[in-house]
């Protein structure tokens, strides 16, 4: 005999499956509260500053020794030479990292007393937490040419979202056989790891003169070059006369007076948005090279994260050499 079934069973049934939904719907919004309250309930990461003018001495002692009231400066004695440089901090800049303030700092010394002429370095410093703990990393010494490197060399970069640099300027000179010259170099620099790297190197300004400024030297090449065409262009007057000749052409050949070169470069950045280094774009301004006028011309640099480094082009390499 079949079992008779009622209407009431399904709907007792419907009522039971909604009862279950609204148990599951509830612990849900429980289980979601609760982890709100815990998130709520865990302190923020803590973050942590620094007071920059106690770390700033303290840098600045440890590298270079004791500071002068009298000199405005820090007085460090080289361990070989025994030269005494005047060090004073020539740009900080603050910046909010990963664990708190990240302090950089930019040093310039210069030898107090040099009988051989302009003696100088610079030094570069970043302080950062990791792990809770205050770290220093830097490079105290590096040779910044003929001048001590002033504030207005330096300039202060965000290369990515979370790497700052400097670009810092030296200037050197050389001389040569009635002729010199200045070459302004952009040294690019950034901390990396647990050291200060250099990323590229590339050139600000070149100069090459002789005897006075870039008119004066090549005025004197024309006046060289016209002297050569005469000598040339004289008739010889026997053997003798033109042994004389050969002579004199000879010892002009020593000696061939410079031609002016004057030249200037500028650089931008890009505006950083994540850990991709910005390009640099590097323009050559109107100049002149060897006595010949030349335009302007834009490269744009990138960086090659595998070497760690700007990949200047060959045209950006060795100028004037």
């Amino acid at each position: 005999m079949e079992e008779a079934t009622t209407t009431e069973q399904p709907k007792r049934a419907r009522k039971l499956g909604r009862i279950a939904v609204y148990i599951f719907a509830a612990v849900g919004l429980l289980f979601s509260v609760f982890i709100a309250v815990m998130a709520l309930r865990e302190p923020p990461p803590e973050t942590h500053t620094i007071d920059a003018a106690e770390a700033i001495e303290g840098v600045m002692t440890r590298n270079y020794g004791k500071y002068s009231e009298t000199q405005r400066g820090w007085l460090y004695v080289d361990e070989e030479s025994h030269r005494t440089y005047l060090v004073t901090v020539v740009q900080q800049k603050k910046v909010e990292g990963k664990e708190g303030d990240e302090l950089y700092l930019v040093a310039s010394g210069n030898a107090v007393e040099s009988n051989s002429g302009s003696d100088s370095f610079y030094g570069v410093f970043q302080l950062r937490y990791r792990d809770g703990q205050l770290y220093e990393y830097s490079d105290p010494r590096r040779p910044s040419g003929v001048d001590p490197v002033t504030p207005e060399r330096v300039h202060f970069e965000a290369l990515s979202a979370h790497v700052w640099g400097w670009v810092v300027k030296t200037i050197s000179t050389e001389t040569g056989e009635g002729e010199e010259f200045t070459t302004t170099q952009n040294v690019v620099l950034a901390p990396r790891n647990e050291q200060i790297a250099v990323l590229t190197e590339f050139n600000a300004a070149f100069q090459v003169i002789g005897a006075g400024d870039c008119k004066e030297t090549e005025r004197r090449y024309a006046e060289w070059e016209k002297a050569q065409g005469e000598k040339k262009a004289a008739p010889a007057e026997g053997d003798g006369a033109a042994e004389t000749v050969a002579e004199e052409e000879g010892d002009a050949e020593e000696f061939v007076p410079p031609r002016c070169t004057q030249l200037a470069w500028s650089y931008r950045t890009d505006p950083v948005t994540d850990s991709t280094f910005t390009p640099l774009y590097i323009t050559r301004k109107p100049g002149m090279q060897g006595g010949a006028q030349t335009e302007a011309k834009t490269w744009k640099v990138m960086f090659d994260p595998k070497s760690y480094t700007y990949l200047m082009p060959e045209e950006l390499k060795n100028v004037g050499s």
